[in-house]
Formats: structure tokens, sequence, C-alpha cells
């Protein structure tokens, strides 16, 4: 029986995001809720679109899935063979667990990145076994979820009810191998599982489902799946919108206030640009950390510097400076700098919310020939064809850098409040590919294709200290430092390691 569900999932535990790369807040500005045909566990998806005629022809577009259990979220998977009809999407699912739930969202590669829908919610029926054949075993379509990289767990149905000795398996290998291995599974009729580890990472196989009987050895449709990269991060969080690459995964806590914020007025391939997002401390009236996109097309100078000073209207003001003055030996250090949004004045004007400024010493640190001004013209040094990705952060401990030299934070006088956190080091995360031109989302390549790092300065560095090796970090270190989880939506990023002669270190 057939079952039709649109619905938006409520109640679990998941951040989606902007695949790519603007998507606004709601979900909602550029895709309708996807619909799931469901029949057995075949499942039809479904879902219109706002894009033009024509605009998603020659785009990647689809739908990701994942199973719901105990109301947890498992690993993603793009279902394949996804075609555009029209303005919408459509593609089918096949040998999907049975009375399990789904959840899914449609996307589209555009050319500043990958964008999708809210999420919905479908559940499987039985099993939609084959019909039996009483001269040969019958099969399913075969299928793989669970795909990480070094595990996979393969699935496909299965019909045949003769009594005498028969074995049933599923083979594997490499695409590019030509030797099978071999796991056994129970016969009988239903849904036959079997779990694969100690996978090659970045790897596709083939695979289907055997039944040796009567001296004869019957098979499924084949069917691929390709392992992840080596040199992952392990990312297990989400962050808000899965398609923003620079996003960190949000992590509840009182302190922690979180601002998303679209250009209002620059729009990249027909939808609003994402300007930046920030992590905003109550406790010490600072940005934790601010994400964003690096590329020149924000960087056009069709405006001068506004110096817009105030309030986030999406930050409780009462957390916020008051004003733009100064104290405790610091200066107004922006975190994304004004000349790296000149596209639009409006534009420009977003990079002016306090929560977009830290305290930063001013005789050494943030001035000409400061540590942190000349990290920021690397960095700037570091915009390629294809986007750079950064994450810029502070940090409110005492810190000993690798010089084994030590600063401490500050409670000062700073933007009309006497309760500022003046904090003890910065950081600045960076994540591009390391070509620069492969015109390809960060998202889809591989971890050799791509290079991430941090690097840290103590907030009392020397004036004009340059960016050396010693001031590299892991982005893995500096998460187990700092609590939070960067790049979650890069599964290939190679956070565990940097290669400084990579940076011209």
């Amino acid at each position: 029986m057939k079952k039709i569900f649109a619905f938006l999932l409520l109640g679990l535990t998941v951040a989606f995001a902007s695949c790519g790369d603007e998507k606004t807040e709601t979900g909602t500005d550029w895709f309708l809720t996807p619909v799931a045909e469901v029949n057995g566990t075949t499942v039809g998806l479904s879902c219109q679109t706002r894009f033009g005629e024509g605009v998603l022809e020659n785009t990647s577009v689809g739908f990701s899935y994942a199973a719901v259990v105990d109301n947890k979220i498992g690993a993603f998977a793009d279902v394949a063979g996804s075609a555009v009809d029209g303005t919408g999407i459509a593609a089918t699912l096949t040998g999907l667990q049975p009375e399990t739930s789904y959840v899914v969202f449609a996307y589209a590669g555009l050319s500043t990145g990958r964008v999708q829908s809210a999420g919905a919610v479908f559940k499987t029926g039985q099993d939609d076994m084959p019909d039996p054949d009483p001269e040969r075993p019958a099969f399913g379509t075969p299928a793989a979820s669970g795909v990480t990289k070094t595990e996979a767990t393969l699935s496909c149905t299965f019909n045949f009810e003769d009594t005498a000795d028969y074995d049933v398996y599923f083979r594997y290998k490499p695409a590019s191998s030509g030797s099978y291995d071999r796991v056994n599974v129970p016969t009988g009729t239903g849904t036959k599982t079997a779990a694969l580890t100690g996978l090659t990472p970045g790897t596709t196989y083939e695979f289907a489902l055997c039944a040796d009987w009567g001296g004869q050895t019957y098979t499924s449709a084949a069917a691929t799946f390709t392992t992840s990269s080596d040199g992952g991060g392990g990312n297990t969080g989400s962050a808000k919108y899965s398609g923003w690459p620079e996003l960190p995964v949000e992590v509840a806590n009182s302190d922690y206030y979180y601002a998303y914020h679209i250009c209002p007025d620059f729009s990249v391939g027909g939808h609003k640009a994402r300007n930046y997002t920030v992590c905003f401390s109550a406790e010490n009236h600072c940005p934790l950390w601010v994400s964003a996109p690096r590329h020149a097309c924000y960087e056009v100078k069709n405006t001068d510097r506004t110096d817009a000073y105030g309030r986030d209207p999406k930050i409780p003001s009462n957390i916020q400076c008051s004003s733009k003055s100064t104290g405790g030996g610091c200066n107004k250090g922006h975190m994304l700098g004004s000349a790296e949004r000149l596209v639009t004045r409006e534009v420009n004007k977003q990079v002016f919310y306090y929560t977009n400024i830290a305290p930063q010493y001013s005789g050494s640190f943030n001035t000409g020939g400061g540590a942190w001004n000349n990290l920021e013209a690397f960095v700037d040094a570091q915009v390629c064809a294809d986007t750079t990705y950064i994450v810029v952060g502070t940090y409110f401990k005492p810190f000993t850098d690798a010089y084994g030299q030590s600063c401490s934070p500050a409670k000062i006088s700073f933007g009309g409040r006497n309760d500022v956190t003046r904090p003890s080091m910065f950081y600045y995360l960076i994540l591009r590919t390391k070509s620069g031109s492969t015109r390809k989302s960060v998202r889809d390549c591989r971890a050799d294709e791509l290079k991430c790092a941090a690097f840290v300065l103590r907030h009392n560095m020397e004036k004009g200290h340059k960016p050396q090796a010693k001031d590299m970090m892991k982005v893995s270190d500096l998460e187990a430092l700092t609590g939070f989880q960067f790049f979650a939506n890069v599964p290939n990023a190679p956070k565990s390691s940097y290669n400084p002669s990579d940076w011209g270190l």
C-alpha cells in the first residue's frame, strides 16, 4: 500500500544547513518540503523548487537521507540517480529497512555551493519482497547504508522457499579488483544485511546478494558504494546549515548566542549570499567565534567603509556592548574585516555589529605591523578562485603558546561596559583547496585536495611578529582546547594534520 508523506521533521535533534552556500535560515527560500511516496521499502521522492525554468538542468541535484533510530539520526547518504523534472527534483529509494523512519532533504549544487530544503520524514512499510519463483531464488534491490571510511552495511530482500541446503551471502570487492570477498547471511525469506569493516578509504566497491543452490549461483543486481577518503576529521556533530563548509557545530550552552547573517542586498546565482555567522558569549560580552566564506566577489569595492557601529539585531542587546568606546589598552578588533565585505553598503554595515568586534591590544596586536594585522594579511593572500572558509575566534583562559610565552584574560572597561573580557588568545582557522582552482565544493574534495590549519596568537604577542610554522596547530587540537567542532560539514577536511609548506611556511 502506498503512503504519501510531506511533513517537516519535528522533535528530533538534528540541524540541517544551507548546503552551500547561500541559503537563508528558513530553509524554504528555494525549496518546498520534499514529498515521499512509500511503497513497502521502496520510496519515491520528489521536491518542487522556486528556481527558474532550466536553472537545475546542468546542476548537481538530489536527495540526502538517513535512518532515525531511537530518536537519533544516523549518517546521511546521497541518493543515486536523481533527476530534474522542470523545476522539481525526483528520485527513487530502494532497499530500505522495513518499518523504519527516515529523514530526507533535497539539495542543489549551485556555483556558489550546495543549498538544500528543509528536512522531511517518512516511515517505510513492511518488506517489499520479490515475488517467489519456484524454480530459483528471487532478489530485491541491494543497497548500502552507514558508509564511512572503513565500514558499510549492505542490505537486500530475498525470497526462496526451498527446504534443500543452500547458501546465501553478500559478495563484494573494489570495483578495480577482480577478487570477491564474501559474508555469509542466514537462509530463508526476508531482508538480508551484512556489516562490512576494514574497508579501504576513498574506494568504490561493487556488491550483490548471492545464493548457491543446486550447483548454480544466483545473484541480485549489482550495486556500488564509495567509502569516504582517509584523513577526514571524523565529524559526529551537525552544524545548523549542513552545506555551509565554514560552520562549527552549535554547542548547547546558556552562555552562547548564535546569529546567522544573510547579505540583505547582495545575491549570487539568483539568491542572497550569506555574510557571516557569530557565536557570542553573554558572560564575556565578546564573540567566541565568527565564521565566514572569503571570496573576491564579496570584496568588490562598491562602497567605502561605513563605520556603522551598532548592536546586532539578532542577539539580545543587553549582553552586547553599547558604544564604540574603547579601553583596557585595546581598540576595536573586527573578527571579519570591513575590507572583506565592500560589495554593498548594507553588507559592510553588518560587519560593524558589536558581536563581530573583540577588544585587541592597540599597541602591538591590532595595528600597523602588529601580529594580528600581519596574520590578516597572510590570510588575505589565501583567498583564491575557489572559496576559502574561515573561523576567527577568541580564547578566555590562560594560554601558553609554542614559544613558551603566556597570556591571561582580564576584565576591562570597553564598549560602554565595565565587564568585558579581554581574550588571552586569538585564532584563525582556514580551509581551502590546495590548488585554489578546482571549481569544486570542498565538500566534494578528497582529503589530499584540501588544506586546513589553525593559526594561534597569544594576545600579547610582540609587535612585528609574522606568521610562522610554530603559530600553527592541528584543527583537531584546537577543537580539544576550545570545545568547539570545526568544519563539521566537510567530511574529508584534514583536521588531524597540516603541512607548513602547503602554506608557504
